[in-house]
């Protein structure tokens, strides 16, 4: 008889737990999963991963693609962006231009600028901003491929290639005094790039390195601190185009119900207690 009652609550707890997961919000359930496209870098809210994560379980314009060599791929405005890093804490994003980055140039030490073509940056403003310490980097196109001495030193670091589109291309800081004499030597676009100049080589500035090593974004979206702090998932509703909090029972505005996360633990506790108890 003594042995009838532990395996009843046995009996009792396995019911219960099968149904607490059959009841698992399958929300919940899309958004637990974390993907990566190769390269280590966890990608989660407001993220997601086209093909491999729900829309749901990001936030519009967030969507990430993988390249060949599994690094996150950001784009913005039709022109792609490398991740290098992503501050899901501080809700910031370190990228650099994919059509750059992704070069392979037989000489390390230079880049490819007039072949491969960085365009201006634009931003959705009501997604992403530049952080506001970061230097531009204005590049001028078509320059003379016989430049006064004082401006040799602007095309070092960039590479010298047959079949160039661009012609010379010369690569300044927005604040350098040479700047006004550079632009009457070129007769191309002039372009300007954000770029941390702190961030390459100990702070060198090495045109390749910076332009390689990216800028950094902060991004806006919902807050989703409190969501996960209560157990939660975040996600999306398109159909309301609002913020959601997956949960276990059901999708929640901010954050998970503490009082059935409680009572399910009250229960599952009971069920402890009786096995115990009859032992």
């Amino acid at each position: 008889m003594k042995n009838q009652v532990p395996d009843f609550c046995v009996f009792i707890l396995c019911v219960l737990s099968g149904t607490v997961l059959a009841k698992v919000d399958h929300f919940y359930k899309a958004c637990s999963v974390r993907e990566t496209c190769g390269d280590g870098q966890t990608i989660t809210f407001p993220f997601y991963i086209r093909e491999k994560q729900q829309p749901f379980c990001g936030y519009p314009g967030f969507e990430i693609s993988c390249n060949s060599n599994g690094n996150p791929v950001l784009n913005l405005n039709n022109i792609d962006y490398i991740i290098h890093e992503i501050s899901y804490n501080n809700q910031s994003v370190r990228v650099s231009n994919a059509a750059v980055s992704e070069t392979n140039n037989s000489n390390a030490s230079c880049i490819d600028l007039s072949s491969h073509r960085i365009q201006n940056l634009s931003l959705p403003e009501d997604r992403f901003a530049l952080l506001s310490y970061q230097s531009e980097l204005v590049l001028l196109y078509n320059c003379n491929s016989s430049l006064p001495g004082e401006l040799l030193r602007y095309r070092d670091g960039i590479c010298e290639v047959k079949n160039k589109t661009a012609g010379t291309v010369l690569a300044l800081v927005s604040n350098d005094a040479n700047l006004v004499n550079a632009s009457r030597e070129c007769s191309g676009d002039l372009v300007v790039a954000p770029v941390d100049v702190y961030a390459g080589n100990g702070g060198g500035f090495g045109i390749g390195e910076v332009i390689k090593s990216g800028f950094l974004l902060n991004w806006t979206a919902s807050n989703f601190s409190v969501c996960e702090e209560s157990g939660g998932r975040c996600g999306f509703d398109a159909s309301t185009y609002h913020f959601k909090c997956f949960c276990t029972d059901r999708p929640h505005a901010q954050q998970c119900d503490p009082v059935k996360a409680n009572g399910l633990i009250t229960k599952v506790a009971i069920g402890n207690t009786a096995f115990n108890s009859s032992s």
